[in-house]
């Protein structure tokens, strides 16, 4: 049988060792009988470097340069959106998926999908624009809210198939008139093979210079991921060492604020490949998941930090006890807590006796390979892909 094509549009697709997310090539470079073709932007948006790539799975499509959230980088949503809407419709596919966060991309995705009546799949990651009503971006009840919920009403209406990464967004679009038979949660996940190291943990402390207790986070380094609480947990906390990974529009704030404040237990290391990540992991003692308090996040999330923490043996602390609700509950493989009780959280796990840690670990890898392996979630996506094609 021939493979199938499937162009995926995702303006935040990021190769392998880029340094970024990669949760569509590492899904779809594992379908059986896919073919996939990915259309990305070729600026890193958390470093703000230009990518270049030998794949020939990858299209690359040039966008102006960006800092911050201002018009250039909506310049740029609008390029990425018509240079990959123009790049797919002349690349033959079966399928046409496309993901967000930022909607442009399933828009073009959706007009492509018409233009060569093609199945349209789109892949709801983030529940915009309620995001940027939540995050202070976008006035609620504005004129360009109206026209962007409009705008994802039609996208959903004209989707065959709706992927979303976490369960709790179901109401979402009961709201919109959605039907939710055609929605399917396809969370993110880990292979826990690529999370195996062959150095000791001691001399990995020793190469990226890690000290007693540590608490690591890693990831995007934005306004909505709590960094302020980290940065107050640190000056609360001065016999806890915390090392940041990443790269983003707030790491600045953070380094300057560490400054000022004068604090000796906080580390800042830049964005790395996955495999690099995986060592630093290994090396430390929890993983921090931490978010700014926003109404939109208890509907429901699925970061991708928390299955790196689990897959890598890390207990996790999250601040985030209602927003992962569906994902891992307190006590389960760590501390989650309300979004102000991070210090608490920390101090749980740090205090923790070696049978606690033992049992956190245990159900961490149960998780993960039972519930969360990346496996699991491509073969969902195989059969999202199967229903679009058949329905």
């Amino acid at each position: 049988m021939p493979q199938r094509k499937v162009s995926v549009i995702n303006h935040y697709a990021f190769p392998p060792g880029s340094g970024g997310i990669t949760r569509n090539f590492d899904m779809f470079s594992r379908l059986r009988g896919w073919q996939p073709h990915f259309y990305a932007a070729n600026i890193n948006h958390t470093s703000g470097e230009r990518m270049t790539v030998d794949d020939p799975r990858y299209t690359l499509v040039p966008i102006p340069e960006y800092k911050g959230n201002g018009a250039k980088r909506v310049l740029g949503w609008i390029a990425f959106a018509a240079g990959a809407g123009a790049r797919t419709l002349v690349r033959p596919a079966d399928v046409i998926f496309a993901s967000s966060p930022q909607i442009l991309a399933p828009a073009a995705g959706m007009v492509v999908a018409a233009l060569r009546r093609k199945p349209f799949v789109v892949e709801v990651r983030d529940l915009w624009p309620d995001s940027l009503v939540s995050g202070g971006a976008l006035k609620e009840g504005s004129a360009l809210h109206k026209v962007l919920q409009g705008l994802e009403k039609t996208i959903y209406a004209h989707a065959r198939q709706i992927v979303v990464v976490t369960k709790g967004w179901e109401d979402h679009f009961r709201e919109l008139g959605i039907n939710v038979d055609k929605v399917t949660v396809v969370p993110n996940g880990a292979d826990l093979a690529e999370y195996e190291v062959n150095e000791s943990r001691e001399d990995l402390r020793k190469e990226f210079g890690i000290e007693g207790f540590t608490a690591v986070f890693s990831g995007t380094h934005a306004n909505y991921v709590g960094l302020d609480l980290i940065v107050d947990a640190a000056r609360r906390l001065p016999d806890v060492n915390f090392l940041l990974v990443g790269a983003g529009a707030r790491k600045q704030w953070a380094i300057d604020e560490v400054k000022k404040l004068g604090l000796t237990n906080v580390k800042f290391h830049d964005q790395v490949p996955k495999s690099e990540l995986v060592r630093i992991l290994s090396a430390c003692d929890v993983g921090l998941h931490t978010v700014s308090p926003q109404s939109v996040f208890d509907k429901g999330m699925s970061p991708n930090k928390l299955y790196d923490y689990m897959a890598a043996g890390l207990a996790v602390v999250s601040n985030a006890k209602v927003p992962i609700r569906d994902v891992i509950s307190d006590d389960e493989v760590g501390a989650c807590v309300d979004p102000t009780e991070l210090v608490s959280g920390i101090e749980r796990v740090r205090d923790a006796d070696e049978s606690t840690m033992k049992r956190w670990h245990e159900r961490a890898r149960e998780l993960m390979t039972n519930k969360y392996s990346l496996q699991a979630s491509v073969d969902k996506l195989e059969t999202v892909l199967e229903k679009a094609l058949y329905r």
